[in-house]
């Protein structure tokens, strides 16, 4: 880059002005803001928080490098462009939560013969926060004031807006037990890392702790599952006695479905419990010698990969239909990469070709994106591996199948939905997190403000699709769970890990941890909203009503105005302070 000869400053001095002024550290990439327009990329390239949250692409490089932040109108189109490719990655995450992600929690909670509670707090919330822990494993020596940001923030949002918006959409009665049990573990676990993180000193034993905790925590939920599953065995059998149907007796129908996850019709209808069997069988015409083992079979495939439904086209109106072309290419990619099992569909969405394909393009993909492609086995590339491997399986699978009806070993392909439809959650939901993170550096927010917003509200938006899309289906009391199991286990495992590993690297066993000027009012917010819920549910007898869920999300947005009043410095929040002409004041 060519700097202004006229200009009275360098490089070198602008970061020696910034250690002198009132603002972010040096290393801070705040500090751009410091910077005169025309040495904002030298500053970006040379500042490595400036590059901190880059997953794939480099949006801070591309708005103050690629096209400069001297040329305003197209700074300004560049971020446009920005927002454009958020709302695109909103798009493919509805998209994989809608069609494929849900639809198969659905299918595993019911194979596995588990209340929705219990599967929220379990496999939906190790789904939506295994990436999270993964990637603070992967980054040890991270920012600990946007780690505390970032989790604190994020259960926060989860709670407040994801949790409250399930209880809008579909209220419902809430198990009391379990309610209590969450809600009192969670706020002992966020006042004892207060606590613990107070003088800024995190010690291995409170690391211990917190990781104790959410184990206990995790006995507790499956003692009570299993306590619920012999009660409903013994009233079943109590009614049998009697000679009368368990499943015509009202009781028993509340405790089962209590204690499994009733298939339930995705679109329309009574929330009655669907058919499993009638929907394996395919509506083939069979001719005077029956189906063939591949009748149809490129047709069947040609179908499958068309993302619009002809019947809901002509049904729907203009915004609908325009949702669904902006759908339209992303859900083409998504169902070339990604197979169906939904039991609520023809066939449980089985297509034996294009479930053979997905052999070949699920693993290659994300062995792409994982960064494995070219890690060699025995000096053959794993590509390769699983080029043979995927022979073996595309020729037994062609074979042992038929396309008129799912096989036997159609539920393993759920766990291929599963493990892929988290893959692409988290690839998306990072990018996001890179979006919002540049937009808050464009916007001048402070690091601690846009970890409790922007990159909570990044890293919880994965929660957000899938939490919202159950309920939407008709799984409330699954996505519910989630949204306050999810948190727990970021906030514990996260945090439990991360500072444990920093504290096992000293002499001393203690981790330093900085939580930043506004996680302090985060964890006060948190701690009363979590109250909030269960005194309401104690005064409602635990009817998860509507007025609930709005007391919920408005204490959110009440937290926001507080963090946006903080950050302005009309306010002083707790934990920050501010005095005149940075003077401290007089005892």
């Amino acid at each position: 880059m060519v700097h202004n000869n006229e200009s009275d400053y360098s490089f070198e001095r602008v970061l020696r002005h910034i250690s002198f002024v009132k603002g972010p550290r040096p290393d801070d990439c705040n500090g751009i803001h410091l910077v005169p327009d025309d040495l904002k990329c030298e500053f970006v390239r040379s500042t490595p928080s400036c590059a901190g949250g880059v997953f794939y692409l480099d949006y801070t490089n591309y708005l103050y490098c690629t096209i400069g932040a001297e040329r305003e109108t197209c700074f300004k189109l560049g971020f446009a462009l920005l927002v454009i490719l958020l709302l695109l990655c909103f798009t493919i995450l509805g998209t994989t939560a809608d069609q494929f992600f849900c639809p198969v929690l659905a299918v595993i909670s019911n194979t596995l013969k588990i209340s929705e509670s219990v599967a929220g707090v379990t496999i939906l919330a190790f789904g939506n926060g295994s990436p999270d822990i993964f990637t603070s494993l992967s980054h040890p020596d991270s920012d600990t004031e946007m780690m505390f940001g970032e989790l604190l923030g994020a259960a926060l949002f989860v709670i407040g807006i994801v949790a409250g918006t399930v209880l809008l959409i579909q209220p419902f009665h809430i198990s009391p037990f379990g309610i209590v049990r969450d809600t009192l573990i969670f706020i002992f676990v966020v006042g004892w890392v207060t606590g613990c993180a107070y003088d800024e000193r995190f010690k291995l034993y409170d690391a211990i702790v917190v990781l104790a905790v959410y184990g206990i925590f995790l006995v507790i939920v499956l003692g009570e599952f299993i306590s619920m599953k012999k009660r409903l065995a013994e009233v079943g059998s109590s009614i049998s006695l009697h000679g009368d149907l368990p499943m015509e007796d009202s009781h028993y129908k509340e405790l089962r479905n209590e204690t499994v996850v009733v298939i339930k019709p995705r679109r329309g209808g009574e929330r009655d419990e669907v058919d499993v069997q009638r929907n394996r069988v395919s509506v083939f015409r069979q001719g005077p010698f029956g189906v063939s083992p591949n009748y149809r079979l490129f047709s069947d495939f040609c179908d499958h990969l068309r993302p619009i439904n002809k019947d809901e086209w002509q049904e729907s109106g203009a915004f609908k239909r325009a949702i669904t072309v902006m759908q339209t290419p992303v859900l083409f990619v998504l169902n070339l990469l990604i197979p169906t099992v939904d039991y609520t569909i023809e066939r449980h969405g089985w297509c034996k070709l294009l479930n053979m394909l997905h052999c070949l393009t699920l693993p290659l993909t994300m062995l792409l994106i994982d960064g494995f492609f070219f890690t060699t086995l025995w000096d053959v590339p794993l590509w390769r591996w699983w080029l043979l491997v995927a022979a073996v399986l595309l020729t037994t699978i062609f074979f042992t199948s038929r396309t008129d009806r799912p096989p036997f070993y159609h539920l393993a392909y759920a766990a291929m939905v599963f493990v892929g439809s988290i893959h692409v959650i988290y690839i998306v939901a990072q990018e996001v997190v890179s979006l919002l993170a540049t937009m808050g550096l464009v916007m001048k927010l402070s690091r601690s403000m846009i970890g409790l917003s922007v990159l909570a509200w990044g890293n919880s938006v994965g929660d957000l699709f899938s939490n919202i899309t159950l309920a939407k289906q008709g799984y409330g009391k699954m996505a519910f769970a989630a949204c306050l199991g999810g948190p727990l286990f970021n906030l514990c495992l996260g945090l439990g890990i991360a500072l444990g590993s920093k504290a096992l690297k000293t002499k001393e066993h203690v981790a330093i941890s900085r939580e930043g000027a506004m996680s302090e009012n985060c964890e006060a917010f948190l701690i009363q909203l979590l109250a909030t819920l269960l005194l309401a549910l104690l005064l409602t007898d635990f009817q998860g009503r509507r007025s609930i869920g709005l007391i919920m999300i408005i204490i959110y947005l009440v937290f926001i105005v507080f963090c946006l009043l903080g950050e302005l410095e009309i306010i002083h929040p707790y934990g920050t302070d501010h005095y005149p002409n940075d003077e401290p004041s007089e005892a």
